[in-house]
């Protein structure tokens, strides 16, 4: 099936000396071709995909439609489910360096009633290894989440389907398993450590500060428009599901941005630049011994040979945020699937093959 195409490449006077610096990855137009190749390789009905060095945009590019008919461009709107986390791993030790309460804290302080409070600390959640089920995994979760996708889930609801079984997934910080449980859990920790709303702490450490005007804090299906339209098949049938609810995944996917602002936030996050040195060190450190070398899960996001990443896959939207703090490079990738296809996250299956031609003495190691 053919698509519509459009492109955009920035490319500014002052970046014209950039490129013929050795370290330079690439140009616009290679970056262009080759995203165009990925996206026909990958079947993705549509591609936005950026590149920055530092907070210099180097290369833009929309591919495909997002409705029948209708192009996708840059400036569309995706929610970026997992990327949150990259948010809220930097407003937690923000809040921890303003002294609202420290990673040692034992949440039994706000949440007194909750299994095994007393043995699991703020740390845990924010490193998944607290020991609390991902609801997500529960069949009948599931279930509900897909028989009605426009159905409101609060964070105790979440919560409440985790814990209802009076068990824990090992004890507290024995080891690691990503779990959206935790990460709402940690979101109800922070609202009653500040007494403000998460949406309000999003916007007054991260959002206005950085002047992220396209980004925010979805309590709703509502994306600013434009909008890039995603597609999923989760229920049996191809259907447009941009607009399903987001609330599903509690504080693990709350989030809709853009190519521009995701680039100027990659930076940020990657430098550790809203951060003191330790606490940002605090973030990337390895949450529990083992495996390989250059290859963990930190504070909510993948440490994978030099790059940090987070490879979200919600209600249709697949996507990618990397960077690369060596060569300061921020790499975006969001993909809508199409109607047949192989590759069920065509996002970072595009990623990793550009991470690859790219920085080649960097690529993911999997």
């Amino acid at each position: 099936m053919r698509f519509l195409t459009q492109w955009t490449f920035l490319v500014a006077l002052s970046l014209s000396f950039a490129f013929a610096e050795p370290s330079q990855p690439t140009t616009p137009e290679r970056f262009g071709e080759s995203v165009q190749r990925l996206r026909t390789e990958h079947e993705a009905r549509a591609v936005l995909a950026g590149l920055w060095v530092g907070r210099e945009p180097l290369a833009k590019i929309a591919l495909g439609t997002s409705m029948t008919g209708v192009p996708a461009t840059t400036d569309m709107s995706v929610r970026i489910g997992g990327i949150s986390q990259t948010f809220l791993g930097t407003l937690v030790m923000k809040l921890v360096e303003e002294g609202h309460f420290s990673l040692d804290d034992k949440i039994s302080r706000w949440l007194p009633d909750l299994l095994q409070a007393e043995n699991v600390t703020v740390g845990m959640l924010l490193n998944n290894t607290a020991g609390y089920k991902d609801y997500v995994r529960d069949p009948q979760a599931v279930e509900r989440i897909t028989a009605d996708p426009f159905a409101h889930f609060s964070a105790q609801e979440i919560v409440d389907t985790a814990v209802a079984g009076g068990d824990m997934n090992f004890s507290p910080g024995k080891t690691q398993e990503y779990s959206h449980t935790e990460f709402t859990i940690l979101g109800q920790v922070m609202e009653k450590a500040t007494g403000k709303t998460m949406p309000a702490l999003y916007q007054e450490y991260l959002f206005e500060p950085l002047q992220l005007e396209r980004t925010g804090y979805s309590v709703t299906a509502e994306m600013p428009e434009p909008v890039l339209h995603s597609y999923s098949t989760d229920r049996g049938v191809y259907e447009d599901s941009t607009f399903w609810e987001p609330s599903w995944a509690g504080e693990s996917g709350p989030l809709y941005s853009t190519l521009d602002d995701l680039g100027k936030w990659g930076p940020v996050f990657g430098r550790g630049e809203m951060l003191s040195p330790k606490a940002f060190q605090t973030l990337l450190q390895r949450p529990v011994s083992g495996g390989k070398d250059n290859l963990y899960f930190a504070a909510g996001f993948v440490v994978a040979n030099d790059w940090y990443f987070q490879n979200p896959n919600i209600n249709g939207y697949t996507g990618v945020m990397g960077y690369l703090p060596e060569k300061d490079l921020t790499l975006v990738v969001f993909a809508t699937r199409p109607q047949e296809g192989e590759t069920v996250h065509p996002a970072f299956a595009i990623f990793q093959q550009l991470v690859r031609e790219l920085t080649p003495e960097h690529p993911l190691p999997f």
